[in-house]
């Protein structure tokens, strides 16, 4: 029985140790503001693998990146307000991933880090709009891809 008992064991921590980490990674837990849910994260693979298996439940997606040296920046305050100026979303240390879920319409983001303020108009439906932000060339004044 004792035998048994430590066979179950040891290959239940083998299957925990040889399981991807995409598996184990635990979803992160979305948060609320003005009605609006989000989720944010994505600082080392297993936040990764969390935040991508999530992406498909949320419209707008924000990646918040350094160009030249491909580093994430998780630093970013992040706030979207809606086409007539309202702010929706307020959040501090943001990134390096940001997924939102929106009701259609047009909406302003403004990202900053380093001194530095991206402000972009983006119009989200169903589908997901994708947007990257690298704090090192792109022009903060670009208004980004337009619809």
């Amino acid at each position: 029985m004792q035998r048994t008992l430590a066979a179950v064991v040891v290959s239940t921590f083998l299957a925990a140790c040889l399981t991807p980490a995409a598996v184990l990674a635990a979803p992160l837990t979305p948060k609320q503001q003005n009605g609006i849910t989000y989720v944010n994260g994505g600082v080392g693979d297993e936040e990764q693998a969390a935040m991508k298996a999530q992406r498909a439940d949320y419209n707008l997606l924000l990646t918040f990146a350094t160009k030249q040296s491909g580093a994430y920046r998780s630093d970013v305050q992040l706030d979207i307000s809606d086409a007539k100026g309202a702010n929706l979303v307020t959040a501090a240390n943001t990134g390096p991933m940001f997924f939102a879920r929106l009701p259609a319409g047009t909406y302003r983001i403004s990202a900053a880090a380093e001194g530095k303020t991206f402000k972009r108009t983006v119009k989200v439906g169903s589908a997901p709009k994708e947007i990257v932000l690298h704090w090192e060339n792109d022009n903060p004044d670009d208004p980004g891809p337009q619809d």
